[in-house]
């Protein structure tokens, strides 16, 4: 499912079956996208390189609908599951329902990727591979740390305006109840928003996200982040760039520093396409963090390359290399990785090679 706000607008009409009123419809989608990997974690510790098999690649199904409610409003709904071997689960992707109008824009109620997320997705070329730019964007210097702000949030109220000359906005706000049994343990909360501009060759967002007592601790447990995304299109080609400035979250207790949260990153991304062929390429960097007693040399760089072969409009066959170059050392370095091929220390250089097959329905 592309990531795009445009999504939530559910689109696509087949024959409703007769347990359906005659206004409704339900569509079914998904992605099939499966690969061969060579993956080096670069820990020499371990048996850092390995051949992987089938590895899935996000490959989801969904259902998705819509009811006419008459005076141009509509209910919508999603479910969206993941296929991953071993780990899939009902409805654990984009699942809400909700109510849309053309001229007063849309309003739901489920778990959904955040304004945040959505703001920069479509500047990704390789999303959803080994090369995806969540390796930098979103992430943190902490060892194996997941995804802090590029994330899917449940619990979530959303509201999406219509577009107007190109330009839309959104909205999004999560609490979730904690048993309060002590001062630290507040209700988990967030706010994101952003504002996406895409007109003819043009693209344009700004995305704010802070999440409150995330930490579970009593002080220092707000993190915020904001980022900037452009694209333009000429021709066969397109370039993008997204620049991310996150702070807050004192994990180690202090007043000052140790955050490891609290930095700075970049990404470029380029692709150019000749006939059935994209070539793609794009390099990211995360900087240094405000941490204690590790130094300040925890960032990294990141690479990626690749090409996609177009068999049809819904089957292509693709290639890539990516690989991070971590600073600093086992003892002091940076910890981002190629999930999910985590390394169990700082300041190694995984790289992953993968060769695979993705089709969309």
């Amino acid at each position: 499912m592309k990531k795009t706000l445009i999504a939530l607008a559910v689109a696509g009409v087949v024959a409703a079956p007769a347990a359906f009123a005659a206004t409704s419809n339900v569509d079914i989608y998904g992605v099939m996208s499966y690969s061969v990997d060579r993956a080096n974690t670069d820990d020499s510790t371990i048996d850092d390189t390995d051949l992987v098999t089938g590895r899935d690649n996000v490959s989801r199904i969904g259902f998705k609908g819509s009811e006419d409610l008459g005076g141009g409003l509509s209910a919508i709904w999603q479910i969206e599951s993941q296929l991953n071997t071993g780990a899939g689960a009902l409805a654990n992707r984009n699942t809400f329902v909700g109510l849309k109008s053309a001229s007063m824009g849309t309003l739901i109620l489920g778990q959904h990727d955040t304004p945040y997320k959505l703001a920069t997705g479509k500047l990704d070329p390789f999303a959803d591979t080994a090369a995806d730019y969540n390796a930098i964007i979103g992430r943190s210097s902490t060892l194996a740390a997941s995804a802090l702000f590029d994330v899917r949030a449940n619990q979530t109220v959303a509201y999406i305006t219509p577009t107007f000359s190109g330009f839309h906005a959104a909205v999004a706000y999560v609490q979730i109840k904690n048993i309060e049994a002590a001062a630290a343990d507040d209700d988990v909360s967030a706010l994101s928003m952003m504002g996406m501009y895409e007109n003819g060759p043009l693209f344009a967002s700004a995305a704010y996200e802070k999440h409150s007592n995330v930490l579970g601790a009593s002080t220092a447990d707000t993190l915020s982040s904001w980022k900037l995304g452009a694209g333009f299109s000429f021709g066969n080609a397109k370039i993008g760039a997204v620049y991310e400035n996150s702070n807050g979250g004192d994990t180690n207790g202090a007043t000052v520093g140790g955050e490891p949260n609290d930095r700075t990153a970049y990404y470029l991304s380029g692709q150019y396409n000749m006939g059935a062929i994209a070539l793609k390429a794009a390099y990211g960097r995360a900087g240094d963090s405000k941490t204690l007693g590790a130094g300040d040399d925890d960032g990294a760089k990141f690479y990626a390359l690749g090409a996609d072969y177009s068999l049809s409009k819904r089957t292509t066959v693709y290639g890539v290399y990516t690989k991070l170059k971590n600073d600093g050392t086992t003892v002091a370095g940076g910890g981002y990785d190629l999930t999910p091929y985590a390394s169990a220390a700082l300041g190694n250089d995984p790289s992953v090679f993968s060769l695979g097959v993705k089709h969309t329905f």
